[in-house]
């Protein structure tokens, strides 16, 4: 009970996240706020299922509410390689406007939603799963394919957020991030814990989205950076 609140409070954290990301779209100039809102979105219906599980009861009620999650989590996490180019463009960085590195973005993602829908809409076999009692409907079985998408997007965003600290010297998206990476490999041991690392991360998104409208509202604003300095 004490774990599904915890979810359940995850989840309201993730609410709070969109109605800020969404305060930020209507002041206007909310283009790198659009996916972190609806990303904190999903997450909160994602923590909601799982905080409702054990009162829900295992059956198709539970699993049919399932299958979203899984879904949202198959669109929705690659789409953050293209945030993060763009949100390192947004930021005025040259490199992220090259030909290469924006298509390289584009296949990337694409690749990525591609392996997520194969593996997790597809090919996706439920069953239910008790942890610390809570109850949610998981894969069958584990797989590396299925969880890649989610590593190698968290990795991209890790790797904006550094270039925004070293060149921009703002360390919230690297901090965030990073935490997420660190706390992933726990996720199969302790759920909710993953689940709190992508608080912290949407979190990141998020105060990332409302930096860069605030400093760089004007794209004319983002003058490429010296060639030796930060």
């Amino acid at each position: 009970m004490i774990v599904s609140v915890l979810f359940g409070l995850l989840g309201l954290g993730h609410l709070v996240l969109a109605w800020i990301g969404l305060s930020g779209i209507r002041a206007g100039d909310g283009r790198m706020l659009m996916l972190p809102t609806v990303l904190c979105m999903a997450l909160a219906y994602d923590n909601a299922v799982i905080a409702m599980g054990s009162t829900v009861g295992a059956g198709r009620l539970l699993e049919t509410l399932s299958w979203p999650r899984f879904a949202l989590h198959a669109v929705l996490t690659p789409l953050l390689v293209l945030w993060a180019r763009a949100a390192v463009d947004h930021a005025g960085v040259p490199a992220a406007r090259r030909t290469g590195v924006r298509v390289g973005a584009m296949v990337l993602t694409a690749a990525l939603i591609a392996i997520g829908i194969w593996h997790g809409v597809l090919g996706l076999v439920l069953e239910p799963k008790w942890w610390a009692g809570t109850l949610r409907y998981g894969y069958t079985g584990g797989s590396v394919l299925g969880a890649l998408p989610a590593i190698i997007a968290a990795l991209v965003v890790l790797a904006a957020g550094l270039v925004l600290w070293r060149r921009r010297s703002y360390p919230v998206l690297a901090v965030a991030a990073a935490t997420m990476t660190l706390v992933a490999g726990a996720t199969p041991v302790v759920p909710v814990l993953g689940n709190a690392g992508e608080l912290v991360l949407a979190a990141g998104l998020v105060s990332t989205g409302l930096w860069l409208r605030r400093e760089f509202s004007d794209p004319a604003a983002a003058n490429p950076l010296p060639r030796s300095g930060r």
